[in-house]
């Protein structure tokens, strides 16, 4: 213990507590309870100090977390929600080893994909305000959902209405062969099973009816417009996927389907001419097995009249087969198509034909398609 110095500490102390006045030679008692005093004084000074640095010290931090918060945007690492639901004849949700029947308002998550079979279909809502609608035998999977919202279509079809993102966002589609890009559209993509001799042998095919898409392949990049499709050299994306039925439940479209179509459509006017069509009788023919092929066979007619371009044709067709098979698998898909008939020749009965959709199928693969129709002035 270093005496001198706090023998110094103790007079000056004494001195700040004492006047020279008041101290009497030879008081011990009393110089050493004054000099305790004035030691505990000086302690308790420098803790209020000490304690008030700290609370500014904190107060400081808290207010420059604030700042910094109040500056700063958003994380864009937040997860965007994704809730799915099933339509037509329901969907498969697949993540991982696990395989179940795709349930209404599902949260979906990175890794988790959806399987719809021929007659199926599945709508999904992103919390950014986005939507898509898939269409039967489609396989689709959440890649991401934060930043980069990342998707991968398989096979199939989807409909997409993206809602404008913030700066930093992605939304992308991939496909086995291609990559669409978009900022804020509307558009359609399809995976086919195989390649065709045109578009360089790509599977995919899109059609954008709002805003623009990149679609990027082999190294290039190409800016599809709305009112264009893309590969150029391909037919129009024009028909749903399920203009296709799958060769398990439906008929594959004649190979010469120009003079098929024909003869049957002539072959159908004379029989309902002759009052033989079975559409004339009100009652709905019962369902059998052996009346899948007819089945197929009227929606497969149907889209290869509307393909040549006998859209009254094709609409008759697609209403036999809802009159007299209104329980078919392909019911709703032959209403869908006399819905998107009718709407691209600019029919009035469009707005009709969608109203009737919504009544039958409120949860039908093409809902939303549906609504922008009544909603159109």
């Amino acid at each position: 213990m270093n005496t001198p110095r706090y023998a110094a500490i103790a007079a000056k102390l004494l001195g700040k507590q004492v006047r020279s006045s008041e101290l009497v030679a030879g008081d011990r008692e009393r110089g050493i309870a004054t000099i305790e005093l004035a030691m505990r004084a000086r302690a308790r000074r420098r803790r209020l100090v000490f304690g008030a640095g700290t609370v500014a010290a904190a107060a400081a931090l808290v207010l420059v977390a604030l700042g910094a918060r109040r500056l700063s945007p958003l994380p864009a690492t937040a997860l965007v929600a994704i809730d799915a639901s099933p339509a037509g004849r329901g969907a498969a949700l697949r993540g991982g080893s696990s395989d179940q029947p795709l349930p209404m308002r599902s949260q979906l998550g990175a890794g988790q994909r959806i399987e719809t079979p021929v007659d199926g279909g599945a709508s999904l809502k992103l919390s950014t305000g986005t939507s898509m609608d898939l269409s039967g035998s489609t396989s689709f999977q959440v890649d991401s959902q934060g930043a980069v919202q990342r998707f991968s279509l398989q096979r199939g079809e989807l409909v997409a209405h993206v809602a404008k993102l913030t700066a930093g966002q992605r939304f992308i589609v991939a496909t086995p062969d291609a990559e669409v890009e978009v900022r804020g559209t509307r558009f359609r993509t399809r995976v086919l099973e195989r390649g065709e001799a045109c578009g360089d042998g790509s599977r995919t095919r899109l059609m954008v009816t709002e805003g623009v898409v990149e679609v990027r392949r082999a190294g290039a990049a190409i800016f599809v417009k709305a009112g264009e499709h893309w590969p150029s050299d391909c037919a129009s994306l024009e028909t749903p996927a399920a203009d296709k039925p799958s060769a398990s439940t439906a008929a594959v479209v004649p190979t010469d389907v120009a003079s098929k179509a024909r003869l049957a459509s002539a072959a159908r006017s004379a029989a309902e001419a002759n009052g033989a069509a079975a559409s004339s009788d009100s009652r709905p023919a019962p369902e059998r097995a052996s009346a899948l092929a007819e089945q197929n066979d009227l929606f497969a007619e149907g889209v290869a009249l509307r393909r040549l371009g006998d859209v009254s044709g094709a609409l008759r067709v697609f209403q036999s087969l809802i009159a007299r098979f209104p329980r078919s698998p392909l019911a709703e898909n032959a209403l869908v198509e006399r819905m998107r008939a009718l709407s691209g020749s600019r029919d009035a009965r469009a707005k009709d034909e969608a109203a009737l959709y919504l009544a039958r199928y409120p949860h039908g693969f093409a809902v939303n398609e549906a609504r922008l129709l009544t909603a159109a002035p």
